[in-house]
């Protein structure tokens, strides 16, 4: 993830939203924290993978269709899946990558593509709208 807004200012995804990145046999795990009401604009995945909700409700952007996720839920993220977050609740969302590798930046490399992403502004707006 590349992009935070918080009350419409763009801000380091780092500060605001931290994350843990933990390692076991052929599997990397990161888990993220995202405060209520931050937007997320995740980055195009390569792979397919799990997402484990620990906590928290927000909105999503997934394949093109909004929807509700709330804490607990496990869901998988098809190849070429994008998800936007609109957090309604302070959120804790782990992704689950199989690969042996343990160096984040290239973890990063092989399952993140930089394609930009068209419309952003609609689905954030759509997102906002868009009632629990």
């Amino acid at each position: 993830m590349n992009l935070v807004k918080l009350e419409f200012k763009e801000i380091d995804v780092n500060k605001v939203c931290p994350t843990v990145d933990n390692f076991s046999d052929g599997v990397y795990a990161r888990t993220i924290f995202m405060p209520k009401g931050t937007i997320i604009v995740g980055k195009k995945h390569k792979t397919r993978h799990l997402n484990i909700v620990i906590s928290g409700i927000a909105r999503v952007w997934m394949d093109g269709v909004i929807r509700d996720i709330k804490a607990p839920d496990i869901l998988e993220s098809k190849e070429g899946c994008r998800k936007i977050l609109y957090i309604v609740e302070d959120m804790y969302w782990t992704t689950i990558h199989p690969t042996n590798e343990t160096d984040v930046g290239i973890i990063e490399d092989m399952i993140i593509s930089e394609e930009p992403l068209e419309g952003l502004e609609n689905i954030i707006k759509e997102l906002q709208c868009f009632s629990i």
